[in-house]
């Protein structure tokens, strides 16, 4: 499963993510409306980076080994594939949150992405103190497997961190709540 970050590859190991533009920014109302700042559930565990910005993933999920600097968790199925993927890297490059749609569509359209298809995108979101741009697509895999993501860009007063949650096209609709409570706790300090 592939899930890049902004100059970090805040992937699982051998997936690519998306690529593709012109993905027009959807209301806030639509389908990002369940995108609210809240702590994360008790019980869950969580992840910190450097910069202080956290990942929280729930029980059975277990942290990888990723990129220095940033944080990732995971759930596997019983033949070791990916059921869910979590990611949460600093923003690294030049990307901002007016061009976050366009910027992670080239990033990842040069690591080998393909049959991307975007599926929505909005600026300006409320994300507690802060804001967040995100995107939704689904892509095919180095391994074509098929793959839905949600990336959020999140910015607060300090500091803007990088969230992504992905997951396999077939395995979405069971772990897009888990995924999107995830993006939802996540704290970008």
């Amino acid at each position: 499963m592939a899930v890049g970050g902004c100059g970090s590859s805040a992937r699982p190991p051998s997936h690519p993510v998306h690529a593709g533009v012109g993905l027009a920014a959807a209301p806030a109302a639509g389908a990002f409306a369940w995108l609210r700042a809240s702590p994360p559930p008790a019980g869950w565990h969580t992840a910190r980076i450097a910069g202080g910005a956290t990942l929280a993933y729930p029980p059975g999920w277990h942290e990888l080994r990723g990129d220095r600097g940033t944080v990732s968790a995971a759930v596997f199925d019983a033949h070791g594939g990916y059921l869910g993927y979590l990611n949460l890297t600093p923003r690294q490059g030049a990307e901002t949150s007016a061009d976050w749609a366009r910027f992670r569509v080239r990033h990842n359209a040069g690591e080998g992405d393909r049959r991307v298809t975007p599926e929505g995108a909005a600026t300006g979101l409320r994300f507690g103190a802060g804001r967040a741009s995100c995107v939704r697509d689904a892509y095919s895999g180095s391994t074509g497997i098929r793959y839905v993501e949600i990336a959020c860009l999140i910015a607060s007063a300090r500091a803007s961190s990088v969230v992504v949650a992905a997951a396999p096209a077939v395995h979405w609709s069971a772990e897009q709540g888990v995924l999107k409570r995830a993006i939802s706790a996540a704290d970008a300090r």
